[in-house]
């Protein structure tokens, strides 16, 4: 239990994304589509390029890494592919390490900053975090990959939305 009273199950009961790291985005996408008709995906360069305030840390120092991006619905789970295109990253380092695949589950929360310190208390640190797409949205990727086999991923999402990474069109973040 947390501080305020939360179990593991109210924190990691409901799995909203599943991330797979990729060589090759659009051709991931491409084959998605065409072959299992996956889609449409949103996609996007990280950290978009007019958002100069975004936080980027890879095992707890400020870090300058990028990535291209595609999402899609499947139902309420969302798909991420992520492929790594500079700096040291945790998905620089698991293409590296594994090759392509499922790099992560994420969870949804509303505070971040609880879910950190009870699995900090439980020797699982943060390997790499960032702002979201969303002002005022954090993402965690925790150092579970040697217990359980993928990582976990937490966000911060706002009230008021389901933390599903929105599209941007013309720079503007969309609902």
């Amino acid at each position: 239990m947390t501080e305020r009273g939360e179990s593991p199950q109210q924190m990691f009961g409901h799995v909203v994304q599943i991330g797979v790291v990729v060589k090759d985005l659009d051709r991931t996408i491409q084959i998605l589509q065409e072959v299992f008709g996956m889609g449409p995906f949103r996609t996007l360069d990280w950290p978009p390029a007019d958002r100069s305030d975004m936080e980027r840390y890879y095992y707890g120092q400020p870090a300058e890494f990028t990535a291209r991006m595609g999402f899609a619905d499947l139902g309420s789970i969302e798909l991420e592919l992520i492929q790594p295109v500079s700096g040291e990253s945790i998905w620089a380092d698991f293409l590296r390490e594994h090759g392509e695949g499922i790099h992560h589950i994420r969870f949804n929360t509303f505070d971040l900053a609880p879910v950190i310190e009870y699995l900090s208390g439980r020797d699982i640190g943060v390997a790499q975090m960032g702002s979201g797409i969303r002002p005022g949205t954090m993402w965690a990727n925790f150092d579970t990959e040697r217990r359980v086999g993928f990582t976990i991923e937490v966000m911060q999402a706002l009230p008021g939305t389901d933390g599903r990474t929105p599209q941007i069109v013309n720079g503007r973040v969309c609902a």
